[in-house]
């Protein structure tokens, strides 16, 4: 990945590594490369185990979530493997009973354990329920499900649930949108969890619908039972719990004067502290309406909460539709949620050329804030650009005929953008991402790269087309002239360094997938997709990274080493 703005980005490969060394060593100098690999051993697990999701963990391992889906019915296991041998310590399957209704909503890692939490629909008493197992660090499984809360409710369409942990991982918020029955109203429920009991130390209710296409139940549903969620316009966008017990949530709703056609909406924050029955509200309002689709929070040490995103408008007109797209930040005060500070970046023509964004393709284009970063006073959002589109398959044999339908994805480009300690965005970058995945089932957004924040550099990791080495050499190259991966076996695995002083980039091969690849998607059937925000690496201290590497079942991990 390399930045268009930069006319003259800096490439090194670490294949010549020896002979630049011997090179500076007869000169007198010392070089170090950016990025460093090493590969972990073979690991002997099942081939038909899958990654589902690499979890976080403590100083000295990681834990990860593995699926079985082939053989003798489906089975789940959790890992935990050593940060400096790379070996499992313990694999351990935690058994899930095959009940029509039961499903494992998500997995998260908190206070040294691995929590489990599954939701039965019990249809003949018209109860869903939300259950947690959990996985000690020595590898002990609770012998049982524990109920955590029961929701009336006639239908499992009614009830969805969203999780999160606080930064500091020691408290669980759980989101439950519900209503009764068809004809009754939603309301939504807050719930604090502490990890070490998981006990719920409150409850806060807010008498409206705050269900988004975050929650993985709500594609499920739609994939597995037929029911219509149209996820572009749900209005619950994000939620935060910060370690004093704080909790925010962001939705949207329809602007006002808005046609039926048009994408403009109104981005509203809710907060609730630990002692409040109420919640606060504001609106984080534009200079005129734009459309959110996802947000990210983050914090400062001045009892602020950071709210920042991508935003987007389409102006329909006679000729030729205007479109503006650009990126947000807010740093709202937690205790009034005062507006302390706002900055909004319309992207140029120069970035838009850069990210390929013709006018036709403006309108399809989508884009997803997947970091906030603070280095220093200022603080950098990372986020990606990608469309999808609906491919339609058909084939008869006589009078009968099948039909099949899949959804392609093409990820575009990572963009890095700067906002300074002045509060203004001082740069915009972009580092191309040409990926291309198909899936089936439905929609679902999967993070292809990896980005992690130093003293020095943002770094962003991913996989990429061997060819478009040479093509970035050339100073004139153009975006059209990249090439798209479409499988990981015989590209390369990738850095981009974004210095965060002025923007610069380096480029860097980090090692070529011949063998174990980079996998940042192992897990594609539709029930046990994990979460859009999963992460598919674990950082740890010292700026070491641990990425999972597969070839064809077998698999092993690896540790990156960033300057």
């Amino acid at each position: 990945m390399v930045c268009f703005v930069d006319l003259q980005p800096k490439f090194k490969l670490i294949t010549m590594k020896k002979l630049l060394m011997a090179v500076l060593v007869m000169a007198g100098l010392s070089v170090q490369a950016q990025v460093k690999v090493e590969n972990g051993p073979a690991l002997e697990n099942d081939r038909d185990s899958k990654m589902n999701r690499m979890l976080g963990g403590d100083d000295n391992s990681f834990y990860c979530y593995r699926i079985k889906t082939r053989g003798k019915g489906t089975s789940f296991f959790v890992e935990k493997y050593s940060k400096k041998t790379l070996k499992a310590e313990f694999s351990k399957e935690i058994t899930v009973e095959d009940a029509e209704g039961t499903k494992i909503e998500d997995v998260e890692y908190a206070a040294g354990s691995v929590f489990i939490f599954r939701r039965e629909f019990i249809k003949k008493s018209g109860e869903m329920v939300l259950y947690y197992q959990n996985v000690s660090s020595k590898g002990v499984v609770s012998n049982k499900m524990v109920e955590i809360t029961t929701i009336k409710s006639d239908h499992y369409e009614f009830v969805d649930f969203d999780i999160c942990a606080n930064p500091s991982k020691t408290k669980f918020l759980v989101k439950a949108c519900h209503k009764a029955n068809k004809t009754a109203k939603y309301s939504t429920d807050f719930m604090l969890l502490e990890a070490s009991t998981m006990k719920i130390s409150w409850t806060k209710t807010v008498n409206e619908k705050l269900s988004g296409s975050n929650g993985f139940w709500s594609g499920a549903a739609a994939a597995i039972f037929g029911v219509a969620v149209n996820t572009e316009d749900l209005g619950f966008i994000g939620m935060f719990l910060d370690d004093a017990d704080n909790m925010f949530y962001c939705s949207t709703t329809k602007a006002k004067g808005a046609g039926e056609k048009e994408k403009r909406y109104t981005l509203n924050l809710g907060s609730f502290s630990a002692g409040s029955t109420t919640p606060m509200t504001a609106i984080l309002g534009f200079d005129q309406d734009y459309y959110v689709s996802d947000i990210e929070f983050s914090q400062t040490k001045d009892n602020e909460v950071v709210i920042g995103g991508f935003l987007k408008d389409v102006i329909e007109r006679k000729g030729r539709d205007l479109v503006q797209v650009g990126i947000f930040s807010f740093r709202v005060n937690k205790s009034d949620l005062k507006i302390n500070s706002k900055a909004i970046k319309i992207f140029d023509d120069k970035i838009l050329k850069a990210l390929e964004s013709t006018p036709a393709k403006s309108k399809r284009y989508k884009y997803k804030l997947d970091y906030i970063f603070s280095v220093g006073s200022d603080v950098y959002y990372v986020g990606e650009q990608y469309e999808w589109w609906v491919q339609q398959r058909s084939s008869s044999y006589g009078y009968a005929g099948t039909s099949s339908s899949t959804y392609e994805y093409e990820y575009m480009d990572v963009i890095v953008a700067k906002l300074n300690s002045k509060g203004e965005f001082e740069w915009v970058k972009n580092a191309p991402l040409r990926n291309h995945v198909s899936l089936t089932g439905y929609p679902h957004v999967f993070k292809q790269y990896l980005a992690y924040a130093t003293s020095k550099n943002i770094y962003i990791l991913c996989d990429e087309h061997p060819k478009n080495m040479e093509r970035y050499e050339k100073a004139d190259f153009e975006p059209k002239d990249l090439k798209t991966v479409s499988g990981i076996h015989g590209s390369n695995f990738v850095s981009t360094a974004i210095s965060v002083t002025d923007g610069k980039i380096t480029h860097q091969l980090v090692f070529e997938n011949k063998d174990y690849c980079f996998a940042p998607i192992q897990e594609r059937n539709m029930q046990f997709m994990p979460p859009e925000d999963t992460e598919i690496f674990v950082p740890s201290s010292n700026n070491e990274l641990f990425i999972y590497t597969e070839d064809r079942g077998r698999d092993r991990f690896s540790r990156i080493i960033l300057e």
